[in-house]
């Protein structure tokens, strides 16, 4: 039973004071609420108490609270929930993270900590969860379900389904994060299986790039419940006739918004927005999911049932009841808006309070950068016969071009101390000279460096080991720009602000060095992810994600064609 200041007592009170018999806590007065339930907007006073919803009432009805905020008939919408984010992708810590996004109307996430726990295994998503806590932005987790992403990798870490099964019951963990092994998956491999039956009686997330077909029933059978994958309305469709909630993914490495519009202007039971990965500079020059928001007005839906795919949709997914709503019983987390088209955040509140971030960012030993030894010594040739890996600015899915048309050249280099590196070329890019390097590679998070001769990489890698992780451009040798990472090569604490002041001095020490992609930290940031089509670089060599299988280093057949080097002016190969 609970104690009499538990929630029975909670409750109890909002009960009189829904009924009248009590004064509540906060008043919302002439505010127009947007009810995602019934795809309307109509006009109410919203009465808080015990930090919940008690009663939505007639406007001008006299009612009552001991502070009142006088709406003046702006907007009352649900607070925002992300479904599926990668906090680490901002480059900040979880409460820096609620600094940028509680603003733009975001009260809840549910972080997909796949990042931090590939460098420090279960601690990470504990530090995640404690992070949260503190953070003033309601912080839930889904455990990473591939630690490593595949057979291929090797980061910090690795999870095994017990260990999986233990981080399940953690309070605030809502379920299995996206099941990103699909071949793992399709073929039955004993491990991702052993993981997938730890995570029975709950959600599974999804992560099913390019499958379709009988393969997709065959994915979806295996108990999978979502995907975020789909990047053409034909795709999408298909997941959702699959039974799959739909993910539709807008972030800074990934655009599928403008692409899958016409699906969700059909209105389906089953989707929801999410970010995935998005950048510091992004999100305060662009903004979270009130971006989104826009765009999908703009795009011909209606305010009410734009709002459904960031409220009631996720939270109705997660099994989170008390979430997503205006309305009696609810948290009031909710967001003041000027107007359902711009969707300007005039105020948030989570738990009835004015929102506001803060807290202590707990400490979190580990996770800098070990090169080796032999770093200082090591040249990265690219075998003559491989292909080029063609890099696309708004996806993170790469092309296949013929051997010897690349232009710059990335360099993968275990980040944990094994000595081990890779080099293949690249193409679309525009990189001309110098290095961009970051320990920021999903989802191993080793050392990737674009560019440069092997003095500029050697330089670049010593550089990232020396800040404990981070994001440098190198030139000559010379760091041009940087932004350390010191939270498991990851995250920085650093007001966001200056965050991303730091970051755009990168970005623009990369484009003087020709760099043409919009957002070149992320966009390198997945050139090494194992699970995503067609061609990604680890330590161990060139993955052709299609075939499932590392390329070999001598042409099959034959010796095949001698390596190329990179050696121009300001620095030798060696």
């Amino acid at each position: 039973m609970r104690a009499p200041g538990g929630e029975r007592a909670e409750r109890q009170r909002l009960v009189r004071v829904a009924r009248g018999l009590e004064e509540g806590d906060l008043l919302v007065r002439g505010a127009g609420v947007v009810q995602p339930a019934t795809g309307e907007v109509f006009a109410a006073d919203v009465l808080v108490a015990q930090g919940r919803v008690a009663a939505l009432v007639g406007a001008g009805s006299g009612t009552r609270a001991a502070r009142t905020v006088e709406a003046r008939g702006a907007f009352l919408a649900p607070g925002f929930m992300d479904a599926h984010v990668h906090i680490e992708s901002s480059l900040l810590t979880p409460a820096r993270f609620a600094e940028a996004v509680l603003p733009r109307g975001t009260t809840a996430v549910v972080a997909e900590p796949h990042e931090v726990v590939n460098v420090l295994g279960a601690p990470g998503l504990a530090w995640m969860l404690e992070a949260g806590r503190g953070s003033g932005l309601r912080v839930f987790a889904s455990v990473p379900s591939c630690v490593p992403a595949s057979e291929f990798e090797r980061g910090g870490a690795r999870m095994d389904a017990a260990e999986v099964e233990a981080a399940l019951r953690l309070p605030g963990v809502l379920g299995l994060a996206e099941l990103m092994n699909y071949p793992g998956v399709l073929g039955g491999d004993p491990h991702v299986w052993d993981v997938l039956d730890a995570g029975r009686g709950g959600r599974v997330d999804g992560h099913a790039a390019g499958v379709t077909g009988r393969d997709l029933m065959a994915y979806a059978a295996a108990g999978v419940h979502s995907d975020h994958e789909a990047t053409t309305p034909e795709e999408a469709r298909e997941r959702l006739r699959a039974g799959l909630w739909l993910m539709v993914r807008e972030g800074s490495a990934a655009r599928n918004l403008e692409a899958l519009l016409p699906v969700l202007r059909g209105r389906p039971r089953r989707a929801m927005l999410v970010s995935d990965d998005v950048s510091v500079d992004e999100l305060l020059g662009l903004g979270h999911l009130d971006r989104l928001l826009r765009a999908c007005v703009a795009g011909g839906l209606h305010p009410a049932d734009a709002v459904a795919l960031v409220t009631c949709n996720p939270a109705e997914y997660w099994g989170l009841p008390d979430l997503g709503l205006v309305a009696p019983g609810y948290h009031a987390d909710f967001v003041l808006l000027r107007d359902l088209t711009g969707f300007e955040v005039l105020e948030t509140f989570v738990g009835g309070q004015e929102a506001r971030a803060g807290g202590v960012t707990p400490p979190l030993p580990g996770g800098g950068v070990d090169l080796g030894p032999g770093w200082d010594t090591a040249t990265f040739e690219v075998p003559g016969h491989w292909p080029v890996m063609e890099v696309r600015p708004d996806q993170i899915t790469t092309g296949v071009g013929e051997p010897g048309t690349g232009d710059a050249r990335l360099v993968v280099a275990d980040r944990y101390g094994r000595g081990e590196h890779a080099a293949c070329w690249t193409s679309g890019t525009g990189m001309k000279g110098g290095a961009l390097a970051v320990s920021i590679l999903h989802d191993a998070h080793h050392v990737a460096v674009l560019g440069g001769t092997d003095v500029d990489v050697r330089a670049a890698g010593r550089a990232l080991e020396a800040l404990g992780g981070g994001v440098v451009v190198v030139a000559g040798g010379e760091v041009r720009a940087g932004l350390p990472l010191p939270f498991a090569g990851l995250m920085s604490d650093l007001p966001p602000r200056e965050a991303a002041a730091r970051l755009a001095e990168v970005t623009a020490a990369a484009r003087s060095l020709g760099c043409t992609l919009p957002y070149p930290v992320t966009t390198l940031s997945f050139l090494g992810l194992s699970v995503i089509p067609a061609l990604k670089l680890t330590p161990r060599g060139l993955l052709d994600v299609t075939a499932w299988r590392l390329l070999p280093r001598e042409e099959e057949g034959g010796h095949g064609a001698p390596g190329r080097r990179l050696e121009r002016a300001g620095g030798g190969g060696a």
